[in-house]
């Protein structure tokens, strides 16, 4: 009996030994996507392409060792490094070790997207110079290919220019939403609102006329009434925003006052309703500080 059961546990080994081995388990992570190096620095990306789990993650090793990891929050979360289109203008500007911030230092920048409609994009900035940081993140909201880096200041490093979607849905569809640009540029360790880069010496008055033109064309073919409930182009805020942001704050109260349709009764409310939207950008507390 003591010899059948040894027999039988030898049996089983054989058949074990000589089993294939096991598909890859899903709990061992999805697959490398990307990877990118820099002096003793790399970069890797993972995430399954064909899924929309919230498995994705990146890491950043120095000297084969991971110092940094971060994973996915949503499903269909996706990890790219550099820009998020490897045909964006951009994507050499940005690549792996470039200095992007303008302080001596090599960079890498890595795009998180989260997908679904219209949203969302962040640019995560690193320092991997002799020491490692974090420098920041960039939340461009609900552009995928709105946010650029651009060189406006003469050698200063890179600025972004992305856009403030605080008027996304405000009184309009997502289509017709305004949203002014925004210049960033690295100051004190961090990417920060440049009001410098996005002031314009001069107002377009041509442009001006265009849009009152509209404004008013779109306001006779709409019936009489009161805001909110009565029917204003988005033209309208969206060039007070374009004023504003580009330091001509006192202008576009006047273009209010030129613009508003005179079928539309309670400009005051806009003016009050527009303006504690306007509060609510995180950018404010820079831009209401300049007007030419």
């Amino acid at each position: 009996m003591l010899f059948r059961y040894l027999a039988l546990l030898v049996s089983f080994a054989m058949i074990r030994m000589a089993s294939p081995a096991p598909a890859r388990s899903t709990n061992q992570g999805p697959p490398l996507q990307e990877s990118a190096s820099y002096a003793s620095y790399i970069a890797k990306t993972y995430f399954e392409p064909a899924s929309n789990s919230k498995d994705a993650y990146f890491e950043i090793l120095k000297s084969n060792r991971t110092i940094y990891r971060k994973r996915a929050t949503e499903n269909g979360e996706r990890f790219v490094i550099g820009t998020l289109y490897k045909d964006d203008p951009d994507a050499k500007l940005v690549a792996m070790g470039r200095d992007i911030t303008g302080n001596g230092s090599p960079n890498l920048l890595v795009s998180e997207w989260t997908g679904g409609a219209n949203c969302c994009l962040t640019f995560h900035l690193f320092e991997i110079g002799k020491h490692f940081r974090k420098i920041g993140e960039i939340d461009a909201e609900f552009g995928d290919q709105g946010p650029h880096f651009v060189d406006l200041d003469q050698g200063r490093g890179l600025q972004v220019q992305l856009y403030d979607w605080t008027f996304a849905n405000w009184h309009s569809d997502f289509a017709d939403s305004p949203a002014p640009k925004v210049t960033l540029q690295y100051t004190d360790g961090g990417y920060r609102i440049s009001p410098r880069l996005m002031r314009t010496p001069h107002v377009d008055q041509k442009d001006l006329d265009s849009k009152l033109r509209k404004i008013r064309s779109e306001a006779e073919g709409s019936q009489s009434g009161s805001w909110p409930e009565a029917n204003v182009s988005s033209v309208l805020w969206g060039t007070m925003l374009d004023l504003i942001y580009s330091g001509h704050q006192s202008r576009a109260w006047q273009f209010l006052e030129e613009a508003w349709p005179q079928n539309i009764r309670g400009e005051e409310i806009f003016r009050k309703d527009f303006s504690e939207q306007l509060k609510k950008s995180p950018f404010w507390k820079s831009i209401e500080k300049q007007d030419l």
